[in-house]
């Protein structure tokens, strides 16, 4: 990154407000239960970065001079939002990648489909068409040329707040705002680097010419459902069984991470690639991984007790690299901790050690509440916060039924089920999903519609089992019939780090 590119970015007036909130915030503010800066510090604020408000807030999220540069400050790494109140952090990036998140997380924060894209992908759009040189009359032409065919061009409708169609006054204010465009709506020198970074983050396109191992290496930075969906393009004109043989073929000489990726992709072609399993029982690398499938489908050898610790290793090496230590970290404690992993694996071992010593586990006290029900039915969960949206999903008596989770405009499901656009809910866990008290989702089984709410975020008892209820509605079930059924749901102690 060149100095040029620092200084506009340390010169840019976004990042100037976001480093004056983040100053303003200091050693601590107050926050409301949604993690924004409650009512009555709006006037300070305000003060601080040189805006001016209305006489009467309802809420701070309302004010998009002040919350824009909180929500930027927050994606930037500048303010930490916790339960109560919001602190300063120190700077750990040069400013251009400062002022780069910043704008990531407002434009997050802007959309409102599934995938958080819609406004990445109008101002990416805009930013391009410019570059390329149309006048502004021609614009809106070149915009949707761009949009047209792209998986992300129908959410375009429902970003900044979905009242325009088409918002594009919306997404040249915000790129102004940043700096991408000067006062003339031309494309600056940071608004051509945004681009140049965002083009080299893509992941590079999937094709059904690839080969088995260059496809690998392209789906194994990708969360699971994405890469299966990026796979699904080269899976086109190949028989599944024939392209599934390929695959596993080439993570017989692939990284952990690129032969958990090829392990994820074929096994969402269920018991129609079996015979490909079946071969790659003869691969030394791949024979575990095609046990364990065998296995589910009441096929083949099963696995040694060194096959599971060495499945266990590769799956907690794919975690690590996809999305870090702490992933990682609760992947091996929920499979039984440090001794799941193959004895040769000393340097993960030590940075699990690490990552424990560092780690606090809380668990979440929620309200689960039964609507459209007369009189109201509900009860109380407390669960630890690193459960996965799969293990909720068995503690809110899913019994193996069709169900979905929605959070903050995302769907979650069993990819049993089939995933479509959703997300696999065995990938994110509820911490990630419910931030701070007062954050909620909705949970969908059957006919039947859940409203799920973070109450309190505690600290565990080390004599008390999890998870457990704690009270329930009059019109409910009781407490030991709850607790008894919840004695099932089987995950560690969030007393103990491992």
């Amino acid at each position: 990154m060149s100095t040029g590119i620092s200084t506009l970015a340390s010169q840019c007036p976004a990042l100037s407000r976001t480093r004056a909130l983040a100053s303003w915030v200091g050693d601590g503010r107050p926050v409301t239960p949604k993690g924004v800066l409650r009512p009555a510090d709006v006037p300070s604020v305000a003060g601080a970065l040189g805006v001016e408000v209305g006489e009467k807030v309802r809420s701070a999220a309302d004010v998009v001079t002040i919350h824009r540069p909180w929500v930027a400050a927050e994606g930037a790494g500048l303010i930490e939002v916790g339960v109560a109140e919001a602190v300063a952090r120190p700077p750990h990036d040069d400013p251009a990648q400062l002022w780069l998140k910043g704008l990531d997380a407002v434009l997050r924060a802007e959309s409102a489909d599934p995938r958080r894209r819609g406004a990445f992908a109008l101002c990416r759009a805009v930013l391009t068409a410019l570059a390329n040189g149309p006048l502004l009359d021609d614009l809106v032409f070149s915009v949707h040329r761009l949009l047209k065919g792209s998986e992300d061009g129908d959410a375009v409708a429902s970003s900044f707040g979905g009242a325009e169609l088409f918002p594009l006054d919306a997404a040249l204010d915000v790129l102004t705002e940043f700096g991408a465009l000067d006062g003339d709506r031309k494309v600056t020198p940071l608004g051509q680097w945004a681009l140049d970074e965002w083009a080299a983050r893509e992941p590079r396109p999937v094709t059904p010419e690839l080969r088995a191992a260059q496809l690998l290496g392209r789906l194994a930075p990708l969360p699971a459902d994405e890469a299966w969906h990026q796979a699904l393009r080269w899976f086109e004109g190949r028989r599944p069984v024939d392209g599934a043989a390929q695959l596993l073929h080439a993570a017989e000489f692939a990284s952990p991470v690129e032969r958990v990726a090829a392990i994820e992709v074929v096994a969402g072609f269920g018991d129609e690639v079996l015979p490909a399993w079946h071969v790659a029982l003869s691969y030394r690398n791949v024979r575990p991984h095609a046990a364990a499938m065998l296995e589910m489908w009441d096929e083949g050898p099963g696995l040694s007790g060194a096959e599971r610790r060495r499945l266990v290793t590769e799956y907690a090496l794919s975690a690590r690299e996809r999305s870090g230590v702490e992933e990682a970290y609760h992947y091996v404690r929920d499979r039984g901790g440090l001794d799941a992993l193959e004895p040769e694996a000393t340097a993960l071992r030590r940075e699990l050690r690490a990552f424990a010593e560092s780690v606090r586990l809380t668990v979440y006290q929620l309200k689960i509440t039964v609507t459209g029900r007369k009189p109201p039915q509900w009860w109380r969960l407390v669960i630890p916060a690193s459960v996965t949206l799969g293990v909720l999903a068995e503690a809110l008596d899913a019994d193996g039924e069709e169900h979905h989770f929605e959070a903050d405009g995302v769907r979650y499901a069993d990819p049993f089920f089939g995933l479509g656009e959703d997300r696999d809910e065995h990938d994110v866990r509820l911490s990630h999903v419910l931030v701070r008290p007062g954050t909620s989702l909705r949970f969908f089984v059957g006919a039947v519609e859940h409203s799920v709410t973070c109450e309190k975020i505690l600290d565990p008892d080390p004599q008390l089992s999890y998870p457990r209820c704690t009270s329930v509605s009059k019109a409910g079930e009781s407490v030991s019939a709850r607790n008894k059924r919840l004695a099932a749901v089987r995950i560690p102690h969030p007393a103990h780090p491992w």
